[in-house]
């Protein structure tokens, strides 16, 4: 009965080698939006079960609706989504990017004036084929076409990530699920970045402009003021918008350099 199964898995390594590709593209804007792009295409083989993902999806998603893809002897669908930020990303993406009790905190967030960190922490589960030992060196040849990728694009470098592929200095973060797919397992997917405020720097900076030319302005008064009560009261003004100047650059320069903890 081994002999049997292996010759007949030998056959269908070789009908469906290169038959499944899948991946999924989240690509985040620098105001916070995002886009997904969830893609699966396969040969004769795979189809019917590409076409209940579709229908699946259409299902849940009734205003999405499956876009053809065709590569070759490859058919399949296209999936896009857009979400006005992350927030919303996280409460309506699919189960790959929400948490998992125990294993994945899924998005988490910590807001600051200058920009906002998120740490993203997935999990792929996949059960195991338990296949038989004399099946693996076949089994293995045929699924080096079988591809399953996850892309995160980001807008500014990641601080962190634990990616199989990264480029584009840090902004283009890339994992591989096949393996886990075929063989079972866990894969953990893990990424922290910031989303820059870049109105609140131009606030900021504008504010300190004041203070700073405030302090210049009384100053100046003090020193031309002939009045003794006059320049005191113009150095008191020059010393209080020269400490609320001092003290906004400490508070900015805090807040930029400050450790975020989840």
């Amino acid at each position: 009965m081994k002999k049997i199964f292996v010759v007949a898995l030998s056959f269908f390594c070789v009908m469906c080698a290169g038959c499944f590709q899948a991946k999924s593209d989240v690509i985040i804007a620098a105001d916070g939006s995002v886009v997904v792009h969830n893609q699966a295409i396969g040969n004769a083989l795979v189809i019917r079960r590409i076409e209940e993902w579709k229908e699946n999806n259409e299902r849940a998603n009734p205003l999405v609706k499956g876009q053809v893809i065709v590569d070759g002897d490859l058919r399949g669908y296209r999936f896009d989504y857009n979400y006005p930020d992350i927030e919303t990303f996280a409460e309506e993406a699919t189960s790959l990017y929400r948490a998992k009790d125990g294993k994945s905190r899924g998005i988490s967030k910590r807001a600051g004036w200058f920009f906002d960190v998120y740490d993203f922490d997935f999990c792929w589960t996949s059960s195991p084929t338990n296949l038989p030992p004399e099946a693996e060196f076949i089994t293995q040849e045929a699924f080096n076409g079988v591809e399953f990728d996850v892309t995160i694009q980001l807008p500014y470098s990641a601080e962190k990530n634990n990616a199989d592929e990264i480029s584009a200095d840090g902004k283009f973060l890339k994992w591989k699920l096949s393996t886990v797919m075929i063989h079972g397992g866990e894969k953990f997917l893990q990424a922290r970045f910031k989303i820059w405020h870049k109105e609140k720097f131009a606030l900021t900076a504008a504010f300190e402009l004041l203070l700073l030319a405030a302090t210049i302005f009384f100053f100046r008064k003090a020193r031309k003021e002939e009045s003794k009560s006059l320049a005191k009261d113009f150095r008191l003004k020059r010393n209080i918008f020269a400490g609320l100047f001092v003290a906004l650059a400490i508070a900015s320069a805090y807040l930029l350099l400050a450790p975020v903890d989840f």
